[in-house]
Protein backbone atom coordinates (compact mmCIF):
# COMPACT_ATOMS: atom_id res chain seq x y z
CA UNK A 1 0.00 0.00 0.00
CA UNK A 2 2.91 2.67 0.91
CA UNK A 3 4.45 1.57 -2.51
CA UNK A 4 1.32 2.45 -4.65
CA UNK A 5 1.07 5.85 -2.65
CA UNK A 6 4.65 6.54 -3.21
CA UNK A 7 3.67 6.35 -6.60
CA UNK A 8 0.61 7.45 -6.95
CA UNK A 9 1.39 10.02 -9.32
CA UNK A 10 4.50 8.51 -11.52
CA UNK A 11 4.17 8.46 -14.99
CA UNK A 12 4.89 4.97 -15.86
CA UNK A 13 5.78 1.45 -14.10
CA UNK A 14 7.95 -1.34 -14.75
CA UNK A 15 6.61 -4.67 -14.14
CA UNK A 16 8.84 -8.06 -15.07
CA UNK A 17 9.85 -11.53 -13.90
CA UNK A 18 12.36 -13.22 -12.77
CA UNK A 19 11.97 -16.27 -13.73
CA UNK A 20 15.77 -18.84 -13.02
CA UNK A 21 15.26 -22.36 -14.99
CA UNK A 22 16.95 -23.67 -12.23
CA UNK A 23 14.34 -21.56 -9.90
CA UNK A 24 13.71 -25.17 -7.78
CA UNK A 25 17.38 -25.01 -6.39
CA UNK A 26 16.60 -21.87 -4.61
CA UNK A 27 15.24 -22.65 -0.73
CA UNK A 28 14.37 -18.97 -1.48
CA UNK A 29 14.15 -16.15 -4.06
CA UNK A 30 14.28 -12.62 -2.11
CA UNK A 31 18.47 -12.70 -1.95
CA UNK A 32 18.75 -13.16 -5.43
CA UNK A 33 15.45 -10.62 -6.16
CA UNK A 34 17.30 -8.29 -3.79
CA UNK A 35 21.26 -8.62 -5.19
CA UNK A 36 19.73 -8.69 -8.80
CA UNK A 37 17.78 -4.93 -8.34
CA UNK A 38 21.14 -3.81 -6.46
CA UNK A 39 23.15 -4.78 -9.90
CA UNK A 40 21.02 -2.72 -11.70
CA UNK A 41 20.78 0.43 -9.73
CA UNK A 42 24.79 0.27 -10.32
CA UNK A 43 24.12 -0.07 -13.96
CA UNK A 44 21.37 3.01 -14.03
CA UNK A 45 23.27 4.69 -11.51
CA UNK A 46 20.35 5.30 -9.59
CA UNK A 47 18.50 4.28 -6.26
CA UNK A 48 15.34 2.29 -7.31
CA UNK A 49 12.18 2.07 -5.17
CA UNK A 50 10.28 -1.30 -5.76
CA UNK A 51 8.76 -4.54 -4.45
CA UNK A 52 8.71 -7.83 -5.51
CA UNK A 53 6.83 -11.02 -4.40
CA UNK A 54 8.07 -14.34 -4.92
CA UNK A 55 5.67 -17.27 -6.53
CA UNK A 56 6.06 -20.91 -5.50
CA UNK A 57 2.54 -22.18 -7.46
CA UNK A 58 4.29 -23.57 -10.55
CA UNK A 59 6.61 -25.99 -11.60
CA UNK A 60 8.98 -23.04 -12.10
CA UNK A 61 9.43 -20.43 -8.92
CA UNK A 62 9.61 -16.80 -9.86
CA UNK A 63 9.78 -12.93 -8.55
CA UNK A 64 7.28 -10.22 -9.67
CA UNK A 65 8.82 -7.30 -9.60
CA UNK A 66 7.39 -3.74 -9.52
CA UNK A 67 9.30 -0.84 -10.07
CA UNK A 68 8.44 2.56 -10.01
CA UNK A 69 9.13 4.79 -12.82
CA UNK A 70 11.17 7.64 -11.15
CA UNK A 71 15.06 7.67 -10.06
CA UNK A 72 16.33 8.74 -6.97
CA UNK A 73 15.95 12.84 -8.24
CA UNK A 74 12.36 12.18 -8.63
CA UNK A 75 12.19 12.55 -12.67
CA UNK A 76 11.36 10.18 -14.52
CA UNK A 77 12.83 6.51 -15.08
CA UNK A 78 14.43 5.64 -18.45
CA UNK A 79 15.88 2.35 -19.31
CA UNK A 80 16.94 1.59 -22.43
CA UNK A 81 15.62 -1.03 -24.91
CA UNK A 82 18.62 -3.22 -24.99
CA UNK A 83 18.74 -2.93 -21.53
CA UNK A 84 15.04 -3.90 -20.61
CA UNK A 85 15.46 -6.73 -23.40
CA UNK A 86 18.76 -8.42 -22.99
CA UNK A 87 20.56 -6.39 -20.03
CA UNK A 88 18.54 -7.21 -16.70
CA UNK A 89 18.49 -10.99 -17.97
CA UNK A 90 22.38 -10.79 -18.70
CA UNK A 91 22.51 -9.46 -14.98
CA UNK A 92 20.12 -12.04 -13.25
CA UNK A 93 22.26 -14.92 -15.18
CA UNK A 94 25.30 -13.79 -13.93
CA UNK A 95 24.02 -14.11 -10.46
CA UNK A 96 22.72 -17.19 -11.26
CA UNK A 97 25.68 -18.93 -12.40
CA UNK A 98 27.32 -17.38 -9.28
CA UNK A 99 25.22 -19.26 -7.00
CA UNK A 100 24.72 -22.55 -8.89
CA UNK A 101 27.78 -22.92 -11.25
CA UNK A 102 28.03 -23.17 -15.03
CA UNK A 103 26.31 -26.16 -16.22
CA UNK A 104 27.76 -29.25 -16.67
CA UNK A 105 28.27 -31.12 -19.69
CA UNK A 106 25.96 -33.25 -18.35
CA UNK A 107 23.34 -30.78 -17.34
CA UNK A 108 23.31 -29.64 -21.08
CA UNK A 109 23.29 -33.24 -22.71
CA UNK A 110 20.29 -34.14 -20.22
CA UNK A 111 18.54 -31.05 -21.18
CA UNK A 112 18.88 -31.46 -24.68
CA UNK A 113 17.60 -34.88 -24.50
CA UNK A 114 14.40 -34.08 -22.20
CA UNK A 115 13.88 -31.59 -25.76
CA UNK A 116 14.17 -34.40 -27.98
CA UNK A 117 10.54 -35.55 -26.43
CA UNK A 118 8.92 -31.81 -25.66
CA UNK A 119 5.88 -30.85 -26.39
CA UNK A 120 7.05 -27.04 -27.19
CA UNK A 121 9.24 -25.19 -29.52
CA UNK A 122 12.97 -25.92 -28.82
CA UNK A 123 16.20 -25.47 -29.71
CA UNK A 124 16.07 -28.39 -31.39
CA UNK A 125 13.62 -27.46 -33.53
CA UNK A 126 15.23 -23.75 -33.96
CA UNK A 127 18.16 -25.79 -35.22
CA UNK A 128 16.01 -27.73 -38.10
CA UNK A 129 14.79 -24.68 -39.30
CA UNK A 130 17.52 -22.52 -39.59
CA UNK A 131 19.00 -26.12 -42.13
CA UNK A 132 15.59 -26.29 -43.94
CA UNK A 133 15.22 -25.31 -47.38
CA UNK A 134 11.84 -24.66 -48.53
CA UNK A 135 10.53 -26.50 -45.29
CA UNK A 136 12.74 -29.69 -46.33
CA UNK A 137 15.39 -31.38 -43.82
CA UNK A 138 18.26 -33.57 -45.24
CA UNK A 139 19.85 -35.86 -42.98
CA UNK A 140 22.66 -35.98 -41.31
CA UNK A 141 22.86 -32.44 -40.82
CA UNK A 142 25.63 -32.27 -37.77
CA UNK A 143 28.99 -34.37 -37.49
CA UNK A 144 28.69 -35.55 -33.86
CA UNK A 145 26.58 -38.79 -33.85
CA UNK A 146 25.23 -37.58 -31.07
CA UNK A 147 23.49 -34.51 -31.89
CA UNK A 148 22.83 -36.36 -35.25
CA UNK A 149 21.01 -39.20 -33.05
CA UNK A 150 18.82 -36.08 -31.08
CA UNK A 151 17.76 -34.46 -34.77
CA UNK A 152 16.19 -37.59 -35.65
CA UNK A 153 14.59 -38.38 -32.48
CA UNK A 154 13.10 -34.82 -32.79
CA UNK A 155 11.74 -35.44 -35.75
CA UNK A 156 10.02 -38.77 -35.16
CA UNK A 157 8.59 -36.77 -32.29
CA UNK A 158 7.73 -34.20 -34.67
CA UNK A 159 6.03 -36.91 -37.15
CA UNK A 160 3.85 -38.64 -34.53
CA UNK A 161 2.72 -34.85 -33.50
CA UNK A 162 1.65 -34.39 -37.10
CA UNK A 163 3.93 -31.60 -37.86
CA UNK A 164 6.76 -33.72 -39.92
CA UNK A 165 7.27 -36.30 -42.36
CA UNK A 166 9.80 -38.47 -43.79
CA UNK A 167 9.95 -38.16 -47.41
CA UNK A 168 12.25 -40.82 -48.01
CA UNK A 169 14.85 -42.48 -45.80
CA UNK A 170 16.92 -39.16 -44.72
CA UNK A 171 14.66 -36.97 -46.38
CA UNK A 172 12.19 -34.65 -44.08
CA UNK A 173 9.50 -32.23 -44.65
CA UNK A 174 8.23 -29.97 -41.82
CA UNK A 175 5.16 -28.23 -41.61
CA UNK A 176 5.43 -24.75 -42.73
CA UNK A 177 4.07 -22.76 -39.38
CA UNK A 178 5.91 -25.40 -37.26
CA UNK A 179 7.23 -23.07 -34.54
CA UNK A 180 3.66 -21.39 -33.75
CA UNK A 181 1.84 -24.42 -33.80
CA UNK A 182 4.21 -26.18 -31.30
CA UNK A 183 3.56 -22.80 -29.39
CA UNK A 184 -0.12 -23.77 -29.35
CA UNK A 185 0.24 -27.14 -28.21
CA UNK A 186 2.84 -25.87 -25.48
CA UNK A 187 0.00 -23.44 -24.50
CA UNK A 188 -2.63 -26.34 -24.66
CA UNK A 189 -0.63 -28.80 -22.26
CA UNK A 190 -0.04 -25.68 -19.36
CA UNK A 191 -3.93 -25.09 -19.73
CA UNK A 192 -4.51 -28.65 -19.47
CA UNK A 193 -2.45 -29.07 -16.25
CA UNK A 194 -3.70 -25.62 -14.61
CA UNK A 195 -7.06 -27.45 -15.13
CA UNK A 196 -5.93 -30.72 -13.34
CA UNK A 197 -4.51 -28.98 -10.63
CA UNK A 198 -7.49 -26.29 -9.83
CA UNK A 199 -9.88 -29.74 -10.07
CA UNK A 200 -7.84 -31.52 -7.22
CA UNK A 201 -8.13 -28.45 -5.17
CA UNK A 202 -11.57 -28.20 -5.41
CA UNK A 203 -11.88 -32.02 -4.95
CA UNK A 204 -13.68 -32.53 -8.32
CA UNK A 205 -10.81 -34.45 -10.56
CA UNK A 206 -12.84 -37.74 -10.14
CA UNK A 207 -15.98 -36.55 -11.27
CA UNK A 208 -14.79 -34.61 -14.60
CA UNK A 209 -15.65 -36.46 -17.49
CA UNK A 210 -13.57 -34.22 -20.10
CA UNK A 211 -11.63 -31.43 -19.92
CA UNK A 212 -12.24 -28.79 -23.02
CA UNK A 213 -10.90 -25.44 -23.65
CA UNK A 214 -13.66 -22.90 -24.96
CA UNK A 215 -12.95 -21.75 -28.47
CA UNK A 216 -14.52 -18.53 -29.18
CA UNK A 217 -16.14 -18.43 -32.56
CA UNK A 218 -19.47 -17.04 -34.42
CA UNK A 219 -21.31 -19.94 -33.70
CA UNK A 220 -20.23 -20.76 -30.77
CA UNK A 221 -23.29 -21.40 -28.35
CA UNK A 222 -23.24 -19.29 -24.57
CA UNK A 223 -21.86 -21.72 -21.91
CA UNK A 224 -23.69 -22.11 -18.60
CA UNK A 225 -22.23 -23.52 -15.50
CA UNK A 226 -20.29 -23.35 -12.39
CA UNK A 227 -16.97 -21.85 -11.68
CA UNK A 228 -14.09 -24.19 -10.02
CA UNK A 229 -11.81 -21.63 -9.82
CA UNK A 230 -10.30 -18.39 -11.41
CA UNK A 231 -6.62 -17.34 -12.20
CA UNK A 232 -4.22 -15.69 -13.95
CA UNK A 233 -3.15 -16.84 -17.54
CA UNK A 234 -0.67 -14.04 -18.25
CA UNK A 235 0.42 -12.63 -15.30
CA UNK A 236 2.52 -9.56 -17.19
CA UNK A 237 -0.63 -8.48 -19.17
CA UNK A 238 -3.00 -9.33 -16.62
CA UNK A 239 -5.24 -11.44 -18.09
CA UNK A 240 -7.73 -14.29 -16.29
CA UNK A 241 -8.84 -17.50 -17.08
CA UNK A 242 -12.71 -19.21 -15.39
CA UNK A 243 -12.61 -23.08 -15.16
CA UNK A 244 -16.70 -23.74 -15.69
CA UNK A 245 -18.39 -26.76 -14.55
CA UNK A 246 -20.56 -27.04 -17.61
CA UNK A 247 -24.10 -27.89 -18.59
CA UNK A 248 -23.05 -30.27 -21.20
CA UNK A 249 -21.17 -32.47 -19.35
CA UNK A 250 -17.72 -31.73 -19.46
CA UNK A 251 -15.13 -28.44 -17.45
CA UNK A 252 -14.09 -25.54 -19.99
CA UNK A 253 -11.40 -23.48 -19.80
CA UNK A 254 -12.00 -19.92 -20.42
CA UNK A 255 -10.30 -17.22 -21.33
CA UNK A 256 -11.81 -14.06 -20.16
CA UNK A 257 -9.39 -11.44 -20.83
CA UNK A 258 -8.03 -8.88 -18.65
CA UNK A 259 -8.82 -8.77 -15.28
CA UNK A 260 -11.17 -5.54 -15.41
CA UNK A 261 -13.48 -7.29 -17.85
CA UNK A 262 -14.59 -9.89 -15.38
CA UNK A 263 -15.44 -8.44 -11.71
CA UNK A 264 -14.82 -10.57 -8.70
CA UNK A 265 -16.99 -13.66 -9.01
CA UNK A 266 -18.27 -15.61 -5.51
CA UNK A 267 -16.98 -19.31 -5.55
CA UNK A 268 -19.36 -21.82 -7.02
CA UNK A 269 -21.26 -19.17 -8.71
CA UNK A 270 -23.60 -19.70 -11.89
CA UNK A 271 -22.47 -17.99 -14.66
CA UNK A 272 -23.62 -17.35 -18.58
CA UNK A 273 -20.73 -17.03 -20.54
CA UNK A 274 -21.06 -15.53 -24.50
CA UNK A 275 -18.43 -15.03 -27.16
CA UNK A 276 -18.16 -11.53 -27.93
CA UNK A 277 -17.92 -11.03 -32.07
CA UNK A 278 -15.22 -8.93 -33.75
CA UNK A 279 -17.43 -8.05 -36.92
CA UNK A 280 -17.74 -4.45 -38.60
CA UNK A 281 -21.47 -3.42 -36.97
CA UNK A 282 -24.53 -1.97 -38.88
CA UNK A 283 -23.65 0.83 -37.30
CA UNK A 284 -20.51 1.38 -38.84
CA UNK A 285 -21.56 0.51 -42.18
CA UNK A 286 -24.13 3.26 -42.09
CA UNK A 287 -21.97 5.84 -40.99
CA UNK A 288 -19.44 4.88 -43.92
CA UNK A 289 -22.14 5.04 -46.18
CA UNK A 290 -23.18 8.39 -45.24
CA UNK A 291 -19.87 9.69 -44.91
CA UNK A 292 -19.25 8.60 -48.67
CA UNK A 293 -22.35 10.51 -49.66
CA UNK A 294 -21.39 13.99 -48.47
CA UNK A 295 -17.19 13.80 -48.69
CA UNK A 296 -15.76 12.22 -45.69
CA UNK A 297 -18.49 13.90 -43.09
CA UNK A 298 -20.90 12.20 -41.10
CA UNK A 299 -23.42 14.42 -39.02
CA UNK A 300 -26.83 13.66 -37.61
CA UNK A 301 -28.45 16.28 -40.23
CA UNK A 302 -26.15 14.33 -42.55
CA UNK A 303 -27.95 10.87 -42.12
CA UNK A 304 -31.66 12.20 -41.72
CA UNK A 305 -31.01 13.53 -45.30
CA UNK A 306 -29.54 11.01 -46.47
CA UNK A 307 -31.89 8.17 -44.55
CA UNK A 308 -35.59 9.94 -44.82
CA UNK A 309 -36.49 6.67 -42.76
CA UNK A 310 -34.54 7.41 -39.79
CA UNK A 311 -35.06 9.15 -36.63
CA UNK A 312 -33.56 11.34 -34.75
CA UNK A 313 -32.69 9.04 -31.50
CA UNK A 314 -31.49 6.31 -34.10
CA UNK A 315 -28.98 8.96 -35.85
CA UNK A 316 -27.98 9.65 -31.88
CA UNK A 317 -26.94 6.35 -31.82
CA UNK A 318 -24.26 6.40 -34.22
CA UNK A 319 -23.05 9.81 -32.89
CA UNK A 320 -22.47 7.70 -29.32
CA UNK A 321 -20.91 5.10 -30.92
CA UNK A 322 -18.52 7.28 -32.91
CA UNK A 323 -17.87 8.61 -29.67
CA UNK A 324 -16.78 5.64 -27.99
CA UNK A 325 -14.66 5.11 -30.60
CA UNK A 326 -12.95 7.68 -30.59
CA UNK A 327 -12.30 7.70 -27.00
CA UNK A 328 -9.80 4.46 -27.68
CA UNK A 329 -8.54 5.19 -30.85
CA UNK A 330 -7.81 7.85 -34.01
CA UNK A 331 -10.18 5.94 -36.49
CA UNK A 332 -12.52 9.44 -36.13
CA UNK A 333 -12.21 12.72 -35.56
CA UNK A 334 -14.84 14.62 -34.33
CA UNK A 335 -15.09 18.76 -35.65
CA UNK A 336 -15.97 21.64 -33.34
CA UNK A 337 -19.25 21.70 -35.05
CA UNK A 338 -20.51 18.61 -34.03
CA UNK A 339 -19.87 16.59 -37.25
CA UNK A 340 -17.78 13.72 -38.01
CA UNK A 341 -14.77 12.74 -40.11
CA UNK A 342 -14.60 9.42 -41.65
CA UNK A 343 -11.71 8.01 -43.39
CA UNK A 344 -13.00 6.10 -46.73
CA UNK A 345 -10.83 3.25 -45.20
CA UNK A 346 -13.41 3.78 -41.82
CA UNK A 347 -14.76 -0.07 -42.32
CA UNK A 348 -11.58 -1.23 -41.94
CA UNK A 349 -10.33 0.60 -38.97
CA UNK A 350 -13.30 0.27 -36.76
CA UNK A 351 -12.08 -4.20 -37.78
CA UNK A 352 -8.67 -3.61 -36.22
CA UNK A 353 -10.13 -1.33 -32.96
CA UNK A 354 -13.37 -4.33 -32.54
CA UNK A 355 -10.40 -7.10 -32.91
CA UNK A 356 -8.03 -5.11 -30.25
CA UNK A 357 -11.64 -4.71 -27.91
CA UNK A 358 -12.48 -8.79 -28.40
CA UNK A 359 -8.47 -9.55 -27.97
CA UNK A 360 -8.44 -7.59 -24.26
CA UNK A 361 -12.52 -9.21 -23.70
CA UNK A 362 -13.15 -12.15 -25.53
CA UNK A 363 -16.03 -12.91 -23.36
CA UNK A 364 -19.57 -11.35 -21.70
CA UNK A 365 -19.91 -13.45 -17.97
CA UNK A 366 -23.06 -12.80 -16.74
CA UNK A 367 -23.35 -14.37 -13.17
CA UNK A 368 -26.90 -15.69 -13.17
CA UNK A 369 -26.71 -16.56 -9.22
CA UNK A 370 -24.13 -15.64 -6.63
CA UNK A 371 -25.89 -18.69 -4.46
CA UNK A 372 -23.62 -22.33 -5.02
CA UNK A 373 -26.69 -24.94 -6.27
CA UNK A 374 -26.08 -26.54 -3.24
CA UNK A 375 -27.57 -23.59 -1.47
CA UNK A 376 -30.54 -22.94 -3.90
CA UNK A 377 -31.63 -26.50 -3.38
CA UNK A 378 -32.89 -25.45 -0.21
CA UNK A 379 -33.65 -21.68 -0.11
CA UNK A 380 -36.80 -20.16 0.36
CA UNK A 381 -37.70 -17.89 -2.73
CA UNK A 382 -36.87 -17.92 -6.29
CA UNK A 383 -33.44 -19.48 -7.53
CA UNK A 384 -32.06 -19.44 -11.05
CA UNK A 385 -31.11 -23.23 -11.71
Amino acid sequence: KAFLERGAGDRHQFRFIVSPEDGREYEDLKPLTRRLMARMEEDLGTRLDWVAVDHFDTGHPHSHILLRGVDDTGRDLVIAREYLANGMRARAAELVQLDLGPRTDLEIAAMRTREMEAERFTSLDRQLLRTAADQVVQMPLAHGVEEQSLLAGRLAKLERLGLAREERPGRWSIAADLESRLREISVRGDIIKTMHRALTESGRALATPELAIFARGPMTPALVGRVVARGLADEIADRHYLIVEATDGRTHYVDVGQGDAVPPLPGDAIVRIVPRGAEVRAVDRTVAAVAAAHGGRYSVDLHLAHDRSATQAFAETHVRWLEAIRRETDAVTRNPDGSWVVAPDHLDRVAAFERRRTAARPVDVQVLSALPLEAQRGFDGATEA
